[in-house]
């Protein structure tokens, strides 16, 4: 196993801001604040660790192990790529989105950040004694600024959990055990704690966007946006998980559905706040370039907050963070990952939710011809935003130029269905399969087959005979992220690119999301309405068709998750999928909407694109086969909540357990 480190500057910064003739004076609070605390430096150095801890699913998160759900030092953090949850792991990502490890569920990710919390109520608490520093406009951003970052990690801690103890002074660690050991607060209280800090937040922040690495106001908007959006799924689905217990009768595991509309209604005003603000999508007339550039740009006008990594970061202090994206969703080849390779692949499952041509024929149910393997994306039948998302066989990737050459092997010939050739085993593996198709082991591999040197499989896969990492199993790879220009090695903790913390393309989905439910709980149709009108905002700039409302849905989900959804709220859902597909929100979605144990219940395999040349035709066909690691995980209602952490319930028996465990 390869270690490595980075220095963490802001320990040091903190330390070396006091002077020789300071060493004298007895320290106040928890960090010289009788220094940081007079200067805007010196406030930076004193937020490093918070904002370096902050609970942010970027590209070194990780659900399990040591890590606590974030990787927040490279000697572990390089194998986060084979742990990323929230994309990953089996079926089909947790989410439906990508294949890679399995994981579990309810055994507890360890995220109990009151530490960094103190952090932030002692500068709350300390601050106002500086305060003739500042102008008052200066003093109260900065408050501002760190109550959005306090509300960020109770965000953190609620999604997870449900009712957590709300601490918002420093506690004396030499006061009575007693009085240190809280108990957990509502769910609904804590959400409403978050909604406050961030209403401050909105209200006080800096308005200025110099900054984008920084917290200002419209970072807070963004993080209201997206939380209460979450809190407002959360009064209205959870009753249906139909979980009982104490944690549930205490009110820390749910709230009443009657507060759905408070909630909603918070997401949709802070999303009208951002526009209002002057936020737009990033957008052009080269919509593959426009939703690319999204994420390979430092600073779009779509930003709203960014974490950056590089040697040169500045927000807030430079800490020097790398990453390892690259090397782990690329496969493996020249110009492309010289470490691990495409650890994380996409799965059909996603995938096939975008516009693109039909590899099934819908009438004789067999496999769509196609003269070219390119011919399935080089066409406007496939909406830009997916040749964005995906590298699919005969792309050539931005940075290197190397052009892509994924294939499952080759069938000598195809007279059957496309069910003849997926049979839900792992592999797919049938008698079917057996007579006609011809895998490799090896990438690129030549055989003799009816007297012709054929090339059996791809050089970037699939191949049997490598294990599950270095090249694909899935017929395309992500490419979402990937580094499009500059110079990268494209090994371990060599990427640099900025992680979107917060994008004008979520608020729309937040905001859509947040009118049409209101819609259906006042029976205000100019809301459902007004939802699809930002739903067509997104699909324009992904150059998509544009979708509209149906004016009698039909109800497409009590018959797959036991309650009714109707199929215009659904559409919306997908479209977060289509949009967002690895930023590390989908498994947050799943879990808020409830319906993460239906989608895998008895667990779910997930399913390929597999390009096939046959060989009797010279054509190419592609197949849905179940991905040949054949990984399975089931979701269990009561993991809709984490299990507080052991050691926590241990010195503190006021913590409620969760119910179900």
């Amino acid at each position: 196993m390869k270690t490595f480190k980075y220095t963490l500057m802001a320990t040091a910064l903190a330390l070396t801001a006091t002077s020789c003739k300071d060493l004298t004076l007895e320290p106040k609070g928890l960090i010289y604040e009788n220094v940081l605390f007079q200067s805007d430096n010196g406030i930076k150095k004193y937020l490093a660790l918070i904002y370096q801890d902050l609970p942010i699913e970027d590209f070194n998160y990780c659900q399990n192990g040591d890590d606590k759900g974030f990787a927040t030092v490279n000697a572990s953090g390089w194998h986060s790529g084979n742990r990323w949850q929230a994309q990953k792991g089996s079926p089909a990502s947790c989410a439906a989105e990508a294949a890679g490890r399995g994981i579990s569920y309810g055994d507890g990710w360890g995220y109990w950040p009151y530490d960094r919390i103190r952090d932030i109520n002692n500068m709350l608490e300390k601050l106002p004694e500086y305060s003739g520093n500042y102008s008052e406009e200066t003093y109260l951003a900065y408050l501002g600024e760190a109550r959005f970052l306090r509300a960020f990690y109770y965000f953190g801690l609620v999604k997870r959990y449900g009712g957590v103890p709300i601490v918002d002074v420093v506690l004396d660690p030499k006061a009575p055990l007693e009085e240190l050991q809280q108990p957990r607060d509502t769910e609904y209280d804590c959400w409403k704690f978050i909604y406050e800090d961030l209403k401050f937040a909105m209200e006080n922040a800096t308005a200025s966007k110099d900054e984008v690495g920084r917290a200002n106001r419209y970072a807070a908007a963004a993080l209201m946006s997206r939380a209460m959006v979450y809190a407002g799924s959360i009064a209205k689905y959870n009753h249906y998980t139909a979980i009982t217990g104490p944690a549930v009768t205490a009110g820390l595991m749910g709230m009443p559905e009657d507060r759905a509309q408070e909630f909603f209604q918070y997401a949709y005003d802070a999303s009208k706040f951002l526009r209002d603000a002057g936020f737009t999508l990033h957008d052009g007339a080269d919509k593959e370039k426009a939703y690319t550039e999204v994420f390979t740009s430092p600073n779009t006008v779509e930003d709203i907050m960014v974490k950056q990594y590089g040697p040169n970061t500045s927000t807030p202090v430079n800490t020097s963070l790398f990453h390892s994206w690259d090397c782990m969703i690329l496969p493996k080849g020249e110009g492309l990952a010289s470490d691990v390779g495409i650890a994380l692949q996409p799965a059909w499952e996603i995938m096939g939710l975008y516009e693109m041509p039909a590899i099934t024929d819908s009438e004789t149910g067999k496999p769509v011809r196609f003269d070219q393997v390119s011919d399935l994306w080089d066409t406007d039948e496939m909406e830009p935003r997916c040749r964005a998302n995906f590298y699919f066989s005969g792309m050539a990737e931005a940075l290197s130029g190397t052009m892509f050459d994924f294939q499952g092997g080759v069938y000598t010939s195809y007279p059957g269905t496309a069910a003849d050739g997926t049979a839900e085993t792992q592999g797919s593996v049938s008698d079917y399969t057996n007579q006609y198709r011809v895998r490799a082991s090896q990438p690129g591999e030549y055989r003799v087959i009816n007297g012709m040197n054929v090339k059996v499989n791809g050089i970037h896969g699939l191949c049997e005979g490598t294990g599950d990492e270095g090249y694909s199993r899935m017929g395309a790879a992500i490419r979402k992220y990937v580094q499009a220009d500059g110079s990268n090695a494209r090994s371990l903790f060599t990427s640099y690119q900025p992680w979107k913390v917060f994008r004008y393309g979520e608020v729309l989905l937040n905001w859509a999301e947040a009118a049409y439910e209101l819609g259906l709980i006042t029976g205000n149709d100019n809301l459902k309405e007004e939802a699809f009108g930002y739903i067509n905002e997104i699909r324009a700039r992904a150059g998509a068709s544009q979708h509209q409302m149906v004016a009698n849905p039909e109800d497409v989900g009590s018959a797959i998750y036991g309650f009714p959804i109707d199929e215009n709220l659904q559409y919306i859902r997908d479209e977060r999928a289509r949009e967002l597909c690895y930023e590390n929100l989908r498994l947050f979605d799943i879990r808020r909407w409830r319906v993460a144990d239906m989608m895998f219940q008895n667990g779910v395999y997930t399913h390929t694109l597999l390009p096939y040349l046959v060989l009797d035709e010279n054509k190419w066909i592609f197949l849905n086969e179940v991905e040949r690691e054949g990984r399975r995980v089931t979701f269990e209602k009561r993991h809709y909540y984490e299990q507080i952490p052991g050691g926590e319930i241990n010195k503190n028996p006021l913590l409620i357990r969760n119910d179900g465990y």
